[in-house]
């Protein structure tokens, strides 16, 4: 099958050659036609350029420019070109600051291959965790968060709603209408689950180790947390 794993980047220059590098090394190890798109907003330290330069030499790395308006929006766009303009068959979610494990990426797609629609790298099933080192406030944002999606939006089957590293059938997501999710930001990735549950996917969790960003800064800002939860309203 052919997969893509989309990255979005805003200012991720510090991480990208490393990660992109680490998903070559990943990919040997799998059967399926692997390719990565960098979906970047026009990052000022020229994160885009880095990409440029690695793609001479890397056939199946794709970059896909655009404005700064939010992680859902990115994807979106990384979704649809990688469905339109490269045939893609399965997407995945992933982050560029490595808080998912590259060697994971195998892991999720064992469960596409046995049959599942919709894989999350799940942070809150047995096996599954998250940094030690997050205060108080990071945890309960990070458990608040869930507990709204899974209880007010309705998608209590799920243990992990917010995840961000995740991997999709295409059949799914040419069956989402992504102008009627109307998000922006991180509440995209509740607002696709509960798109992909209405279209009777089959939700299959992984347990993962959720790492912190060694290098850059996070992009979850107050005006996500107030757009995600009207949105699971």
């Amino acid at each position: 099958m052919k997969t893509i794993i989309i990255i979005p980047t805003y200012n991720e220059r510090e991480n990208i050659t490393s990660l992109i590098s680490a998903l070559q090394t990943e990919f040997k190890q799998l059967l399926h036609e692997m390719h990565i798109l960098i979906v970047d907003d026009n990052s000022p330290d020229g994160t885009a350029e880095v990409v440029k330069s690695l793609q001479v030499s890397q056939a199946n790395l794709h970059l896909l420019k655009g404005q700064k308006q939010g992680l859902g929006v990115a994807y979106i766009r990384g979704m649809q070109y990688a469905t339109n303009q490269i045939g893609a068959e399965v997407v995945f979610e992933m982050d560029a600051d490595f808080s998912h494990k590259p060697e994971d990426v195998h892991r999720l797609m064992s469960e596409i291959d046995n049959g599942a629609d919709f894989v999350i790298g799940s942070r809150y099933v047995k096996g599954g965790s998250i940094p030690k080192e997050w205060g108080l406030y990071r945890r309960l944002n990070s458990k608040f968060g869930n507990i709204v999606a899974r209880y007010l939006a309705g998608i209590y089957t799920v243990r992990d709603c917010t995840a961000g590293f995740r991997a999709i059938r295409t059949t799914i997501l040419r069956r989402i209408d992504f102008k009627k999710l109307r998000v922006q930001g991180y509440a995209f990735q509740v607002a696709l689950l509960h798109a992909a549950k209405t279209q009777k996917a089959k939700i299959v969790e992984v347990p993962v180790d959720f790492i912190d960003r060694a290098y850059g800064e996070s992009k979850l800002g107050l005006r996500d947390i107030i757009e995600f939860i009207l949105n699971a309203w």
